[in-house]
């Protein structure tokens, strides 16, 4: 349907353009070699994706470990030479799992039996400036934001191979969100100087948050009658984002 859609657009622009080829072939072929290059809006766009560790810091470094993901983002820049630049990431890390076989219903009895587990997740996003050093072979940063927090824990029936059967078969048991600012910094190193740029990206950033409910393995207790018990831990959130990734723009 959203093929189909594209292409009707499509044609509706070729019917409406080809008029107009006719009437000034010349000023079409100039305006077309002009429409093929990159826009202004492009060539201050850049894209990166990077591996992070979560550290915990402070409370929440007694009631969970590292965690481990992956954080992608866009950034803007406000002037020429990309010394000015606004910056939004998101990402998600696991910091827990656990699981266990249970029968697949009480009323069949336990011959068919079906893996469950449950993963902690967390949520960093934020938005705010950067400051670069454009040029030359190390080019640090510094960055500076807002944004929020997410926590949540999820169950759901995976197969053998650890993949989850069914959305339909999963449950979030938790979850929370809470404030943050962030401040960070880091450093890229050119790896590919081409039409499109490639920068390796090394750097950390500090998530200072306020309150927020989380789950750790151990928090949910099952009880008789297929019943569950959930005991939520509650602490400032504070994390330390490790980060190795890379920068792509024009």
């Amino acid at each position: 349907m959203l093929a189909s859609r594209f292409g009707l657009v499509a044609l509706l622009g070729v019917t409406m353009a080809a008029p107009v080829v006719a009437q000034d072939s010349t000023t079409c072929i100039s305006c077309s070699s002009r429409d093929h290059g990159p826009s202004d809006f492009a060539l201050r766009s850049s894209g990166n994706i990077a591996f992070f560790q979560g550290r915990p810091v402070g409370a929440l470094e007694n009631n969970i470990g590292f965690g481990y993901g992956v954080t992608g983002g866009y950034q803007f820049r406000l002037d020429q030479r990309g010394i000015f630049s606004l910056r939004a990431d998101v990402g998600i890390s696991q910091y827990g799992d656990e699981w266990k076989r249970v029968p697949l219903s009480p009323t069949i009895g336990g011959r068919i039996q079906v893996k469950v587990r449950t993963n902690n997740y967390l949520v960093p996003m934020s938005i705010g400036p950067q400051l670069t050093w454009p040029s030359g072979i190390i080019r640090p940063y510094v960055n500076a934001g807002i944004g929020a927090q997410g926590f949540y824990t999820q169950s759901s029936v995976d197969d053998d191979d650890g993949n989850e059967t069914s959305s339909q078969f999963s449950t979030t048991n938790q979850s929370d969100w809470t404030a943050t600012w962030v401040a960070g910094g880091g450093v890229y190193i050119p790896v590919y100087q081409g039409r499109t740029k490639v920068l390796l990206d090394l750097g950390v950033q500090y998530l200072a948050t306020g309150h927020a409910s989380y789950l750790r393995p151990g928090s949910i207790v099952d009880l008789p009658n297929s019943q569950i018990q959930i005991n939520p831990l509650e602490s400032d959130t504070h994390m330390l984002l490790v980060r190795l990734g890379v920068k792509i723009g024009l």
